[in-house]
């Protein structure tokens, strides 16, 4: 097990949530908070399964997220955007169809995602791999994203450098993933609910070895180059398949967005419950 802070170095922690006998532990120096389970840095199992292809959620369930991010950051009528973890490479495909004059590339690490996102989804730009060796031309890109990546990688500050190596001066890194003190505070509730059980989802802890706060998420930013780290909040992912809450899950997930975005604006943008961080980094 790991008990050492990518962020700082610092061994001295304290646990948090314990999930089927792992750890998820806060670093006592500088705050993050991570998985004491030692994954792979690079993962490529996730797409190996068919039955994680559940189109209505991938797709159909995406897309009012996509399009919020397509009306706050696309705005120029051309660019170039690369999508790191693309998965089966609906975000691309979106971008295509709503913003033709921007050139959408999509990586992903899973050879059958990438298969699926040119087979069914007729996309050209995608590519199999770790984006690192990908040759993209330095500061040639405008935007790069990472939905629900950084979670999964145990140390990405390489990752994150080259990524930023990779935009133009003022371009912009979007990050998603999970808001954890929302997610800590949602985990727990279910334990005092219904009690721990062995199949259970709390906090993923053998899936997502990084959790981040605004702070952590500024602190990695500030070591991987990037001089300005903020959030936003985009529309919330609709429970059209892949949960059980059916249309009453997605009423409240929609009222619940809503009413954490009022609250942030309320609160000049300090007081973020979202169940999702969404941080803007630029270079």
């Amino acid at each position: 097990m790991n008990r050492t802070c990518y962020l700082c170095a610092s061994d001295q922690n304290s646990t948090v949530f314990v999930e089927n006998g792992i750890d998820i532990v806060r670093c006592s120096n500088c705050g993050h908070v991570f998985s004491t389970y030692e994954q792979e840095e690079h993962y490529e199992g996730y797409w190996d399964d068919d039955s994680s292809y559940d189109l209505g959620w991938w797709d159909l369930a995406h897309r009012e997220i996509y399009e919020d991010f397509i009306g706050k950051f696309l705005t120029a009528s051309s660019g170039r955007i690369l999508d790191v973890g693309c998965g089966l490479g609906f975000f691309v495909k979106r971008i295509g169809e709503r913003k033709p004059g921007w050139e959408a590339i999509g990586y992903e690490i899973s050879e059958k995602a990438v298969r699926f996102a040119k087979e069914k989804n007729g996309l050209k730009n995608v590519f199999p791999g770790i984006v690192q060796k990908s040759g993209i031309p330095r500061e040639s890109l405008d935007i790069i994203t990472l939905w629900d990546v950084i979670e999964h990688i145990p140390k990405p500050h390489s990752l994150l450098e080259y990524l930023h190596s990779l935009l133009k001066p003022g371009g912009i890194l979007f990050l998603q993933t999970p808001n954890f003190p929302i997610q800590l505070f949602k985990a727990n509730l279910k334990v005092l609910l219904k009690g721990m059980k062995p199949d259970g989802h709390y906090l993923e802890a053998k899936d997502h070895i990084n959790d981040y706060t605004e702070k952590t998420m500024g602190l990695l930013a500030g070591q991987t180059g990037f001089k300005d780290c903020r959030f936003t909040i985009l529309k919330p992912i609709a429970s059209v398949s892949g949960s059980g809450g059916g249309k009453l899950g997605t009423l409240f997930k929609k009222t619940y967005y809503y009413a954490t975005k009022t609250i942030w604006l309320l609160s000049f943008k300090t007081v973020n419950l979202n169940n999702t961080l969404f941080a803007v980094l630029k270079k």
